[in-house]
């Protein structure tokens, strides 16, 4: 078993494929460089939907948002 964080838990990995292959470090690597990718995504879609009122509470302007927003999903 390997063990990948992700919305922070930890999921574990059964290392062995049904062919019986161990997958590598690197595929465990990409796969966990996915996952922190597609959450960077979802928290940026969060951080959008938030009003005014709830961005100035966290201290945040429209046009933070945006700079974050537009950022592509590998960064």
């Amino acid at each position: 078993m390997g063990t990948i964080h992700w919305h922070g838990r930890a999921l574990a990995i059964d290392l062995v494929t049904g062919a019986g292959q161990v997958l590598s470090r690197t595929t465990m690597h990409a796969l966990g460089w996915l996952l922190a990718a597609y959450q960077r995504s979802l928290s940026r879609r969060d951080l959008a939907a938030l009003d005014d009122r709830a961005l100035k509470d966290v201290g945040l302007s429209r046009a933070d948002v945006m700079l974050e927003t537009d950022k592509p999903f590998w960064r």
